[in-house]
């Protein structure tokens, strides 16, 4: 059932997307990310082999210009001037699937990226807890996935990850807790940990941090300084420029499992100021529904 919702909602988005790139909505989008005074920040989480290989071949294509974190933190620090077209691409969580999608291309063209890490995860199971049963994450030992299943890389394969020229390693937290749920020593304590971990585990600095969630309330700020780091992403729907705040970095979001033409519409930064006015209107139907079904229920017991 999960697989047929997933493949009509495909379809949809799909026919959107076709619908937004012949408006040309799309193509005034790209005029604007080559224009040279932006940069266009990207991030996935585990795309798909065939997916992320689009995305790269359409990037190319229109002359877009790969750069690292650390370039964009100099254009934000210190003035640089991007390049033309300029693209930084990170991924969040450090998913297994990166090795096998990810990697091979990344590698083969010489392009810099950035995995955000949550180091708890991957020092123990690998599990990431949005996808288990609360039951489920209990009951596993440190290092000892449930049946074998681990989410995450391993760390003998993060490590050997940051050892390529293409790769650089950022913070996501210990634990992917949102820091906006958190007590501000908390907060403290996931910022540093994190840092202290990645920092022994792959022998240099680490500079970069992403809001798990992309959610911040500005008390991470403090630590973000306090602890030298130099740049913190966020899920805003926005191009970064030279004014942009390096605390609260935009990024463009494309999803793992998606036509290609709805991943185009995301790069550009066309798809959220479509889909999300549309996602609210059906939310607020599905609570309106469930308030009336909740209220006959509730007339036909009394």
């Amino acid at each position: 059932m999960r697989r047929v919702a997933m493949v009509l909602r495909n379809c949809f988005c799909g026919l959107l997307a076709l619908g937004l790139i012949a408006s040309g909505r799309v193509r005034r989008a790209r005029k604007r990310a080559l224009s040279g005074d932006v940069v266009t920040a990207i991030y996935f989480h585990k795309p798909n082999r065939r997916l992320f290989f689009q995305c790269i071949r359409w990037l190319m294509k229109y002359g877009y210009t790969f750069i690292s974190a650390h370039d964009v933190m100099e254009i934000l620090n210190r003035g640089k001037i991007p390049p033309r077209g300029a693209v930084w691409l990170s991924f969040d969580d450090g998913c297994k699937e990166l090795i096998a999608s990810v990697l091979p291309l990344v590698r083969r063209e010489g392009i810099p990226i950035t995995l955000f890490i949550p180091t708890g995860i991957v020092e123990g199971a690998g599990l990431f807890p949005w996808l288990h049963h609360e039951r489920s994450m209990r009951s596993y030992s440190a290092g000892a996935p449930i049946n074998g299943v681990r989410d995450s890389l391993t760390l003998a394969e993060l490590k050997h990850i940051a050892s390529y020229p293409e790769a650089t390693i950022g913070s996501h937290t210990v634990t992917h807790s949102r820091t906006t749920s958190l007590a501000e020593e908390q907060v403290r304590i996931e910022l540093l940990e994190c840092k202290r971990s990645l920092e022994s585990w792959i022998r240099a600095d680490v500079k970069y941090f992403s809001y798990p969630e992309g959610l911040s309330d500005g008390r991470e700020r403090q630590f973000l300084v306090e602890f030298d780091y130099r740049l913190a992403a966020t899920t805003e729907n926005a191009f970064v420029t030279r004014e942009t705040d390096p605390y609260l970095v935009p990024r463009f979001s494309v999803a793992d499992e998606i036509f290609f033409p709805e991943a185009i519409c995301n790069m550009v930064g066309v798809w959220r100021p479509v889909i999300d006015p549309l996602i609210h209107v059906v939310q607020r139907w599905r609570d309106s529904h469930k308030n009336r079904r909740e209220r006959d229920t509730s007339f036909g017991t009394a």
